[in-house]
């Protein structure tokens, strides 16, 4: 269906002729943000057609029953529009002219219409749509306030939700400053793709996306504190308690970041903002224009980035790297708030930047200055090799945060108990056939570093097959008749999706006024710029370490079957 639309800035560079992907997949049921039956009017017979649809992963999905071969659509880059279809020839039983309340999803210059059964449902589906779509209507339901930061291709402005009064912050991406069309497109696709899949009270929340014929509007989460930096500027040293207030809520996201398998790389006081003015602990990560999905073989637009004086060796030395990474810049960070001094000092950029390459940290001048617990941590978070730098979460654990945090506080972030996730599936339907397309919760793919992809085969084997896992096996399958039947193929048919290919491009519209700085060795930037190289295609070069490549090992069907039923005999004598 094609129809006359102002170009997006999320179109193909590509002519495409279709509107929807035609794919096999396989559904995480965790997955699933919404499911619905929504109508359609066929042009061809006039009769309206119903379908089941799922918001699946920032992807609207069209279920066929009993088939794995789905009609998909990236909400992330398609704009929605509401409707209401009024017809007064078509009448229903009850005699009142039939209304239904839809939506217009435009994707490439092509739309769909789609109306659901009532007002009131489709106004729930329409609240899930908007949290991965991209809105057209800014002037209508936001108002344009005071400017509150700029840069080179986007302004910050603060804003207010005409219907809640609500604050918030604007950041508005003028078209006409984008140049590059298709590595800038892929760059903003990629931070805004990053930020829809984060909520969590320690990183910065983004909305809503909207886009006009000018524009296009981040809704953001409005923080007044203000930037760390500037109370970092004011000369003053921070006693430990605060420190550790501080970094315990870095860490803490940090963590929820590792599980989602992204990592920021360019933390430092810049990017950390107050939520409240004068409350120093309640800070937010925010800025993830340099931010990316991990990829065990380094396979970024950028691997070398972030800002001297607070990236870590590793990055500069071109090496593969994972989530530690930000953990040595949570180190840099703690030996300036503790010392008032960076880490890596030198005369001039280039001395920094040479004393950051080999980690060449001065611990000996901070020795007297510090606590023994606090020097402990530092060094553990500055180690030139990441193999010996802790994880976020075993950061916290650390015996200098027990002493500086409150009780409490130190219990929340160091509880055993495993993270759990509300799988119940808001939904408009009491049951939707697509049973077969479900995957298997046991054998969700876990983010894992290229050290933790040493683990033995039987050290995984005994992982999968836990009484724990086992239980949770038997309870998604509690109420399908057929599960015993279909666990033999629902498991040994799990796909792992990749990132698609722009997930791992860097935004560059945001970092060529930095790179700028990076040239200009006499910047006014009081920590440096950060140094983007472009490197080589990681699809050419000769990795030789064996840990670099990801095996995928096959389980053999009747080898799974008889370990599952094993289990569910000794759950039973249990």
């Amino acid at each position: 269906m094609n129809c006359k639309f102002t170009k997006s800035f999320f179109d193909d560079l590509k002519h495409v002729d279709s509107f929807w992907v035609k794919q096999p997949i396989i559904i995480e049921e965790s997955k699933i943000d919404y499911q619905c039956l929504l109508f359609k009017k066929s042009y061809k017979t006039g009769f309206w057609v119903s379908r089941n649809y799922l918001i699946y992963d920032s992807q609207l999905v069209k279920v066929k029953p009993n088939t794995r071969q789905c009609h998909v659509v990236n909400l992330n880059l398609s704009r929605i529009q509401k409707l209401k279809y009024e017809n007064k020839q078509e009448k229903e039983s009850f005699n009142k002219v039939q209304k239904k309340y839809g939506f217009r999803l435009i994707r490439n210059n092509q739309y769909r219409e789609l109306y659901s059964r009532s007002k009131e449902l489709n106004q729930q589906l329409w609240e899930n749509l908007r949290k991965c779509a991209i809105l057209t209507q800014f002037k209508e339901d936001y108002t344009l306030g005071k400017v509150i930061g700029k840069g080179n291709f986007a302004t910050v402005y603060q804003t207010i939700n005409k219907e809640t009064k609500k604050l918030y912050a604007v950041k508005v991406f003028e078209k006409s400053k984008i140049k590059n069309s298709e590595t800038d497109q892929l760059a903003l696709v990629k931070e805004m793709s990053i930020m829809r899949k984060i909520n969590h009270k320690g990183l910065i929340k983004l909305h809503e996306v909207y886009e006009d014929d000018s524009n296009v509007f981040f809704i953001l989460e409005y923080l007044e504190g203000g930037e760390l930096n500037n109370h970092i500027q004011k000369n003053q040293k921070f006693p430990e308690k605060v420190v550790a207030k501080i970094l315990a809520t870095i860490l803490d996201s940090l963590d929820y970041l590792q599980k989602k398998n992204i990592l920021h790389r360019d933390l430092k006081p810049d990017n950390i903002i107050l939520r409240n003015k004068g409350i120093l602990e309640d800070v937010v990560i925010t800025d993830f224009g340099l931010a990316d999905i991990y990829s065990s073989t380094g396979n970024y637009m950028f691997s070398r980035c972030g800002t001297p004086g607070f990236v870590a060796p590793e990055v500069l030395q071109d090496k593969i790297y994972d989530h530690k990474v930000d953990l040595f810049s949570v180190g840099c960070l703690m030996y300036l708030l503790l010392t008032q001094k960076q880490p890596f000092r030198g005369s001039n950029y280039d001395e920094i930047v040479m004393k950051n390459y080999h980690c060449k940290v001065d611990f000996q001048s901070i020795d007297n200055e510090i606590s023994f617990d606090a020097l402990s941590l530092l060094k553990q978070l500055l180690h030139s090799k990441p193999q010996f730098r802790p994880s976020a979460r075993i950061a916290l654990k650390h015996k200098w945060f027990q002493i500086n945090l409150d009780e409490a506080r130190f219990k929340e972030l160091n509880c055993d108990l495993s993270d759990t996730k509300d799988s119940t599936i808001k939904s408009s339907l009491s049951d939707i056939p697509f049973l077969n397309l479900i995957q298997n919760k046991a054998s969700k793919h876990n983010f894992s570093t290229p050290q933790q992809n040493q683990i033995s085969q039987k050290g995984k084997d005994s992982q999968l097959f836990t009484p724990q896992v086992m239980q949770q096996i038997d309870e998604s399958l509690d109420d399908n008749i057929n599960s015993i039947k279909l666990l033999d193929d629902t498991i040994t048919d799990i796909q792992v999706e990749d990132e698609s290919p722009q997930s791992h491009l860097l935004p560059k519209y945001q970092i060529i006024s930095k790179l700028k700085l990076v040239v200009d060795s006499k910047a006014s930037s009081l920590y440096g710029s950060p140094m983007i190289l472009n490197t080589p295609d990681v699809t050419s070069r000769k990795l030789t370490q064996g840990n670099q490549k990801d095996e995928v090992q096959q389980i053999q069907p009747q080898k799974l079957a008889n370990k599952v039923m094993n289990n569910l005999k000794s759950l039973e004598s249990q």
